[in-house]
């Protein structure tokens, strides 16, 4: 147990004393920087060389993030980003930067080195970096139930921190995962989850572990954000793209609902990266502490066990299972009142966990592929039509790429289609890049 004076500003204290107020997230506080970089089409075939490398740098970042556009890799083709500070590695081709929606990892330090690594045989590779994610150090606001911070650090190999929203998220035992709902109802900061977080830097500055710890969620999810007993969210990730396993593969760990709700006054155990001051900032730490109310008839549990921001998708333990997702604060530091989840028992939070988290379908695979053909309208329409061989796969998707610009191509039936508007008369490129390597990329002449 520790006792460390709070540094806690009057906002944030005005918001504890409210019942049902939101177990904030702590967003990565970053400037998103436009940059202009583009590195020249390949011409030469390739021979699993690199052939065009560019530093991307942001003097005195803690943390580097990039947004590229523009890119065309060919089969075999990759990315490699590179710190330059600790030497964390990732590699991208085509499908995996597409899983990464045109993104990189967080990388730690002010600078990064991009190369492109052609594949043997291969022509017309680039890239280009339109954005970096420059991070910043936090300004620390904290709060806990009763006088001092009761949480102690740990290392529980089945919980993630979700940046940039900068929330906690547990990996369940069919490899989904669940954390609160308010985590996921800006789809736009759902980013990266990210295990095996290292401590923070002295100043408060996260510290990011290496790519092949971070995970990249897909849009396979639900959520609920309604208040108190209704905010949870379900969701999956791809493998990861440096070691192609699961994130169940990768930490052999996992959790599970329990069968039965506690009783008032049973202990619980919360795990998640909660703000805090120093190199523990949003880094893994746990707490525990007594239920003092359930309600069955409004899906919701209340305990003391201290939380900050940053802890919100926390679940909350009891005898070693998942009882609720903590969502909401309530607690105060003269130790009254007491923090809040939703309750396992919560039926559409079930439903969502049996539909997201089941089975996954096979995807298709170049022997479903049929044909892939492109037309262009006069007014510069770029259609492109892949035709399966069966409606096995309706609901699911391929990436198909224009001009190395990647979009899903929902399938309907057995047709995925893509569309590009707007495009310049002329010779355009178009490619089925996942599945990879079915068929070579083709051209469409626009009038």
């Amino acid at each position: 147990m520790r006792s460390l004076p709070r540094l806690m500003a009057t906002a944030a204290a005005a918001l504890c004393l409210v019942g049902a107020a939101w177990a904030a997230p702590a967003a990565l506080p970053h400037e998103l920087r436009a940059y202009s970089f583009a590195s020249p089409e390949q011409v030469a075939q390739g021979r699993g060389e690199v052939v065009a490398s560019h530093t991307v740098e942001a003097a005195g970042a803690p943390w580097v993030r990039l947004q590229f556009k523009d890119v065309r890799l060919m089969p075999g083709s990759k990315l490699r980003i590179t710190s330059l500070q600790d030497g964390a590695v990732q590699e991208l081709n085509a499908r995996t930067l597409h899983q990464w929606r045109n993104t990189s990892a967080y990388f730690n330090g002010e600078a990064v080195r991009v190369e492109l690594l052609a594949g043997k045989g291969t022509k017309g590779n680039r890239f280009a970096v339109s954005h970096v994610m420059v991070g910043q150090v936090p300004v620390q606001t904290e709060s806990q139930c009763g006088a001092t911070d009761d949480r102690v650090p740990s290392n529980a190999p089945d919980r993630a921190r979700l940046v940039n929203v900068g929330c906690t998220v547990n990996l369940m035992s069919n490899g989904c995962f669940v954390t609160a709902g308010h985590c996921l109802a800006s789809p736009g900061s759902v980013n990266v989850v990210e295990f095996n977080v290292p401590p923070s830097a002295s100043n408060g500055a996260i510290v990011h572990p290496a790519p092949k710890d971070q995970y990249v969620p897909t849009t396979n999810r639900q959520f609920k954000n309604s208040g108190v007993g209704k905010d949870w969210g379900v969701f999956t990730t791809s493998p990861n793209a440096t070691t192609g396993l699961t994130a169940l593969q990768a930490q052999g760990s996992s959790l599970n609902f329990a069968t039965a709700v506690p009783a008032v006054g049973a202990d619980v155990v919360i795990t998640g990266y909660g703000v805090d001051s120093g190199s523990a900032n949003q880094t893994q730490q746990v707490s525990n502490g007594p239920i003092v109310n359930v309600n069955t008839t409004a899906q919701s549990l209340q305990y003391k066990s201290d939380t900050e921001g940053g802890n919100s998708g926390s679940v909350v333990l009891s005898g070693g299972n998942v009882v609720a997702i903590h969502t909401h604060g309530g607690c105060t530091t003269s130790g009254t009142g007491g923090n809040q989840g939703t309750l396992y028992t919560n039926p559409d939070l079930q439903a969502a966990f049996t539909q997201v988290c089941g089975a996954t379908p096979t995807p298709p695979t170049c022997s479903s592929i049929r044909s892939v053909k492109a037309s262009c309208s006069a007014k510069g329409k770029i259609t492109v039509n892949v035709r399966l061989t069966d409606s096995s796969h309706d609901g699911q998707s391929v990436v198909v790429a224009i001009d190395g610009a990647s979009q899903d191509a929902p399938i309907n039936g057995d047709l995925a289609r893509a569309s590009l508007t707007r495009q310049a008369s002329g010779s355009h490129t178009y490619e089925l890049i996942d599945p990879e390597g079915c068929v070579a990329p083709k051209t469409v002449v626009c009038p």
